[in-house]
């Protein structure tokens, strides 16, 4: 049973973005940490650097139309529970999924700013996902990164 669903239409593409209820949905077979670290970090860095460079090239858009799309899923995702140990208890928050929404609302943003390539657009975007990302770690995650897990992992041989 769907609960909500709020639908865009970016460059053509139709976006969707829904809330579904307990069992209509897949598990997540991975933490909501890894799955911030691999998805979410590296997908809001690309937007927040290609919102404070000089200019952005076709390319650089089309990248960061990219990024945008997966914090788009990953608001959706991260209101998943995983396999990580607090994963059950963040998502049952009211607070945690509006944190989520506010990560899918960020990556929105962004892609409105790429279909006009409005870079002060995409900078304010990164505003709202940098706003969103702090806030959440506040909440619920003070002593980030957890499981051992970093942005950019440079792991022993």
């Amino acid at each position: 049973m769907v609960l909500a669903t709020a639908v865009t239409a970016i460059g053509g593409a139709r976006l969707s973005v829904a809330q579904v209820a307990d069992g209509d949905t897949a598990p997540l077979k991975t933490s909501i940490n890894a799955l911030m670290v691999a998805l979410v970090d590296h997908a809001a860095h690309e937007i927040w650097e290609a919102g404070s460079a000089d200019r952005l090239t076709g390319r650089d858009w089309q990248t960061v139309e990219q990024h945008a799309i997966q914090l788009v899923a990953a608001g959706a995702l991260v209101s998943l529970p995983g396999t990580g140990p607090k994963d059950k208890e963040w998502v049952a928050t009211p607070a945690w999924r509006d944190w989520a929404a506010r990560l899918t609302e960020g990556g929105l943003a962004a892609l409105a700013a790429v279909e006009k390539s409005d870079q002060r657009a995409l900078h304010a975007a990164g505003e709202t996902i940098v706003d969103a990302c702090f806030g959440c770690h506040e909440a619920f995650k003070p002593d980030a990164p957890t499981e051992g897990l970093m942005h950019v992992p440079h792991y022993e041989d």
